[in-house]
């Protein structure tokens, strides 16, 4: 294997500037397209634009907002396919680019390049980030975060992560801010105040005493709704004034809340519906009532709906002269204030529409009366459907909201409030209200009060399944009024408008809230990032480490400003489920496809900042079992991208609330301590995942070994290392498993078991836990982590290793809640092609089918479930190769087959070693290819495409080289024209040339003919067509500088005096071209040579073309001409 090493080495060693590509093409504009995100691109390295076909010949310039008003500058070159322009990435950020053609606006995008993390100077890999969230409220005093922070730095992490540190609202809940200029309250000290400059020292210290960065939550989207300068400035939020649309869903939410209220005080507890609802006969009936008496009262249809009666007094009006008649249908126009009965219709359409000329009219009253019975009709019936629209939006509205009090009260996984009290409404509203409250109808009058509307605000939330990009409080939108939304009822939505100019207070107050966060903290966290909007962030976001939020359980990938999307564990179901999430936001597959520095730039899974649990779910202890929490961090630790945890998880406390929590954190050493909870483990989890960052182990591969035991492995693509962790979940808490289990062996497969890294197991020590401290964060003490490290493969108490090299892993003492983890290891090339001729790159790249039959008796190699390759060299792998790579496509049938087996190898150089010129390369390739069988069966297409790449890269640069020197320098598209012309020039045989002189030197054994084309013409007489090899000789042969095989073509020894004397002429150029016309009689030139054999005046050689002694002369004063 070390061959495999050598090329993957020299590959990685050989870093020059990696290059992304974007294609540019007319009309496209990727600001609105969720699935395009450029890949990744690291600072530093340069992203490059080309034009695409649709742009070819245009004047084309390209602004980005990373590099300013300033155009980039294209390069020069005659070859206009050869140009483009390109920026280094020297910030980190997501960047928008856009382009014209000809001075017309053509298309737009963005890019992502990902920032460089540098800690007291030392770089930090994105994929090492090992980060803990801490609620900043439970830190206490300022004086003693230090103690309760050290928590993380013995844990292993390397990054803290702090909820808000500003100053909350009423809630008390962490991301319910009223002053985002004001510290958060329990940071003060007794005896002094706290300001943000001692913030950002502690940032320092931490930093250079612990080497750990520090993030915090930025909360763009909402304000607590006690907030004092939303008083002042209620524009800040949506409003009933500002949003005048938001009116009927107010309404309806005061009906709702005055429903509850009044359940509270027992109203409705004569009819089956007490104040404590805790039956699905409650809900039952709660649901019927509501359908069948309160919500009919509200009239919603009467918002949606005309004024019949005026509306046809004033048609009465204006009908006294007929108009121009028009056939349309005649829509309802909404309010734009949302009164009831207020919506109207376009008055000069319905003139056209219902006031016309009638021939049943006895009189111009008559007339009249019936355009006016017309249009009474045609409003009635919209009225109707407006009618029956809003029915379907009630109802919509009362499933929505008995699935919230089903929950809340009845459901088996719900919190099963009980009574209704004003802490625990029935259901939650959507919007604020100050002041008492008599009944809705009263509360209606207020929000078309212009001055009690303005502080009517709309609460934030997010709703499920929609699109984060889209603004759900806007007009367009029925979120509120269809009760839609998941509520955050201590919370304001922020209405930031479009531009500036809508807010100008609340823009200027959110950038300089973010300046000063950016300033203390070296990242920012999104909260609520699927809420925010893109121009918003444009403004106030400072380019700097970024991670975002996004509440959604399908992928989601949108043009948005973030380095990190966060992604939980927790929100698997099973450990099949977790282990999808491990191998999708992970890192590369196991085997995949060693990617080039110039390359396009794709779309891409985002990279994930990849949680065992975030700070505001449930812990596994609650959801799943504590033998969890283990085997579910070691899985996550494996995973190749940024991890993250929260304060409690290792402790094995067993909930925290986000909202009502006020015991503190455990300081360490005198609370806690490494063998509190899972520490220790942790220590040694987040201590593996940094290392395996830093030294590269970039790929993930993960086996479901059973349903509750997950083995995921992390594997080095250079040194061919490997390290794999098993895991023993525990979803189910009734389905604890302390017995030996019985699983497949894991295959060692090549490699040498070096040792294993840890055995840990989870056990329970006692019954009972210590009672939970009320005033400090205690975990479950009767937990304990029994660990064992560096221990030798002999040694092992949960494994048998059968055999070292080649061998197998047999886990056996593995219970509930464990994991073990061992490490596999395997125990420069150079290539000189000087020697091969272009005949035999001819052979060694390219020969298509029929060549192939007839050189060697086989065709190109069969793929099961493909086809045949294109050509039997290696050309004929490289498309599907460069195919593969670029998607890593790693279930592609040309993978699959070298997983099977290793026919592929064995036809490459069994097919070399029968020409005499390749048979060097076929040892190389049988030495470097036949060690390929020992290697584990799914890294073969890994190892593969890096050696058949690597090799036909050196063939096509010294390819190259023997063409001529302007080729180089050439397009891209010269470049791989001139390299095609070579798989139309060879020797196969039965279709030679004419014999040629004794006198004649010859590279190769024969002389190379042109084939008229591939694959039909290209054997037997067909190959050499006279008129089409002087149509094909200037491209293929003179201008790629093959002046040696152009003067082969068709000599023939019986001249006539003519063509001696054309021959003089020849050699008085040089002597380059040889001319075919030996095979010239009686002045005709038979168009199939056949080897210069054939009877001119027989069969199909009877095919006779003057034109091609044309061709000739032609050929001969462009060869003049060249070296001129």
């Amino acid at each position: 294997l070390s061959v495999y090493r050598a090329i993957l080495r020299k590959s990685f060693q050989e870093k020059p500037p990696k290059f992304r590509i974007i294609v540019l093409e007319e009309g496209e504009n990727l600001d609105t397209v969720h699935s395009v995100i450029w890949e990744f691109i690291v600072s530093g390295n340069f992203v490059r634009f080309h034009r695409g076909a649709s742009l070819l010949g245009k004047d084309v310039c390209v602004w980005t907002t990373l590099t300013g008003p300033q155009s980039l500058t294209w390069t020069s070159s005659a070859d206009h396919l050869a140009t483009y322009c390109e920026l280094e990435c020297t910030k980190a950020g997501s960047f928008k680019y856009h382009f014209n053609a000809d001075g017309v606006n053509s298309g737009s995008g963005y890019f992502l390049v990902m920032p460089v993390l540098m800690v007291n100077g030392k770089r930090l890999p994105l994929d090492g980030i090992a980060c803990q969230t801490h609620l900043t409220k439970l830190l206490g005093p300022l004086s003693s975060w230090e103690d309760r922070l050290r928590v993380s730095k013995e844990s292993g992490y390397n990054m803290i992560h702090l909820t808000p540190i500003h100053h909350l609202g009423v809630s008390n809940s962490s991301y319910s801010i009223s002053d985002h200029h004001a510290l958060i309250q329990t940071v003060h000290e007794q005896d002094r105040g706290v300001d943000f400059v001692d913030i950002e020292h502690l940032v320092n210290k931490i930093e250079k005493d612990w080497n750990m960065l520090t993030v915090q939550d930025v909360v763009w989207n909402h304000a607590a709704k006690n907030a004092p300068w939303l008083q002042e400035h209620p524009e800040c939020g949506y409003n009933c004034s500002n949003s005048p649309h938001l009116r009927p869903a107010f309404v309806l939410d005061r009906v709702y809340h005055h429903f509850g209220v009044e359940v509270g005080r027992n109203k409705w507890a004569s009819r089956g519906v007490p104040d404590v609802v805790n039956s699905v006969h409650h809900t039952n009936t709660i649901e019927y009532i509501l359908r069948t008496e309160v919500l009919p009262k509200v009239r919603l249809h009467e918002f949606f709906q005309v004024n019949i009666e005026e509306n046809v007094g004033k048609f009465e009006d204006l009908a006294r002269t007929s108009s121009e008649p028009l056939d349309e249908f005649l829509p309802i126009e909404q309010d734009p204030e949302w009164k009831r009965f207020g919506c109207s219709v376009d008055w000069a359409k319905a003139m056209r529409i219902f006031n016309r000329n009638r021939d049943d009219a006895e009189s111009e009253e008559d007339r009249v009366s019936k355009c006016t019975a017309a249009f009474r009709e045609h409003l009635t019936f919209l009225n109707n459907e407006a009618g029956k629209e809003s029915w379907y939006i009630l109802m919509a509205g009362l499933r929505a909201v008995m699935g919230h009090i089903t929950y809340q009260r009845t459901a088996d996984g719900g919190p099963k409030l009980g009574a209704v009290t004003e802490q625990h409404p029935l259901t939650t509203d959507y919007f604020s209200f100050h002041g008492d409250s008599i009944s809705w109808e009263e509360d209606e009058k207020l929000a078309y009060n212009p001055d009690t509307s303005r502080l009517l605000h709309a609460f934030n939330g997010w709703v499920m399944s929609a699109d984060p990009l889209k603004n759900f409080a806007l007009p367009d939108s029925q979120v509120y009024l269809r009760r839609e939304l998941v509520c955050w009822g201590d919370s304001i939505k922020l209405n930031y408008g479009e531009k500036l100019e809508d807010s100008p207070f609340l823009w200027e107050y959110m950038k300089s809230y973010t300046q000063k966060c950016a300033q203390m903290f070296h990242g920012l966290r999104i909260d609520n990032a699927h809420g925010t909007p893109i121009h918003v962030a444009e403004v106030v976001f400072e380019k700097r480490y970024c991670s975002r939020e996004v509440k959604k359980k399908t992928t989601f990938s949108s043009i948005e400003f973030k380095n990190l999307v966060i992604k939980e564990a927790q929100a698997a179901h099973d450990s099949h489920e977790q282990g999808r999430l491990v191998y999708r936001y992970g890192g590369d597959v196991v085997g995949a496809m060693i990617q080039k520095p110039i390359r396009p730039a794709p779309a891409c899974v985002a990279h994930a900042l990849f949680l065992d649990q975030s700070h505001d779910n449930p812990t596994p202890i609650e959801t799943r079992s504590v033998f969890d929490l283990l085997p579910t961090a070691a899985m996550v630790s494996m995973a190749s991208c940024a991890l993250g945890s929260t304060r409690g998880y290792d402790e094995l406390v067993s909930h925290i609330n986000v909202v009502s929590e006020k015991r503190l954190y455990a300081k360490w050493g005198s609370e806690t301590n490494r063998k509190s909870g899972i520490i220790e483990a942790r220590k040694i989890l987040n201590d593996l995942h940094v290392a395996l960052a830093k030294a590269n182990y970039t790929q993930v591969f993960v086996d479901q070994m059973n349903p509750n035991i997950v083995g995921v492995t992390r594997h080095n693509p250079v040194t061919h290392d490997t390290v794999v962790v098993v895991s023993h979940t525990a979803f189910d808490k009734n389905q604890i498993h302390r017995d030996r289990v019985s699983l497949k062996r894991i295959p060692i497969g090549g490699e040498l078991l070096n040792k294993i890294l840890f055995e840990m197991r989870f056990d329970q020590e006692s019954s009972e836990s210590i009672p939970e401290n009320n005033d400090v964060l205690l975990g479950l003490s009767n937990y304990a982590v029994h660990i064992r490290q560096h221990i030798a493969p002999d040694k092992s108490s949960m494994c048998v290793v059968h055999g070292n090299e080649n061998g197998t892993i047999e886990i056996t003492d593995f219970p509930s809640g464990s994991v073990i983890g061992f490490n596999t290891y395997s125990s420069e090339i150079a290539l000189n092609l000087n020697s091969v001729s272009l005949q035999d790159y001819n052979r060694l790249l390219f020969i298509c089918d029929p060549e192939g039959r007839t050189e060697m008796g086989q065709g190109s190699y069969e793929v099961p479930c493909h086809g045949k390759l294109v050509y039997c060299g290696l050309q004929g792998l490289i498309p599907l190769l460069n195919s593969i790579r670029t998607n890593n496509d790693l279930g592609h049938p040309l993978c699959a087959n070298l997983r099977d087996g290793t026919w592929l190898c064995k036809y490459i150089f069994s097919r070399m070693a029968k020409y005499r010129g390749l048979q060097f390369l076929s040892s190389f390739f049988h030495a470097i290819l036949t060690p390929l069988d020992d290697v584990p069966y799914y890294l073969r297409p890994c190892y593969f495409e890096a050696i058949i790449t690597y090799i036909h890269k050196q063939c096509r640069l010294a390819l190259l080289r023997k063409l001529s020197p302007t080729i180089s320098s050439s397009s891209g598209l010269v470049r791989a024209l001139a390299l095609s012309s070579v798989s139309f020039v060879g020797h196969i045989s039965g279709a030679a040339l004419a014999p040629l002189p004794a006198s004649i030197k010859l590279e190769d054994d024969n002389p190379s003919s042109l084939a008229a084309g591939l694959p039909h013409f290209t054997v037997g007489i067909w190959r050499n067509w006279g008129r089409d090899t002087f149509i094909a000789l200037p491209g293929c042969l003179l201008s790629t500088g093959r002046f040696y095989d152009a003067r082969l073509v068709y000599y023939y020894p019986t001249l006539n005096s003519t063509i001696c004397f054309n021959f003089f002429l020849f050699f008085t150029f040089r002597n380059i071209i040889i001319s075919y016309a030996g095979s010239l009689r009686h002045g005709l030139i038979p168009n199939l040579l056949a080897e210069g054999k054939g009877d001119i005046s027989c069969g199909r050689l009877k095919q006779i073309n003057m034109c091609i002694c044309v061709h000739i002369h032609m050929c001969i004063w462009i060869y003049h001409l060249y070296h001129l």
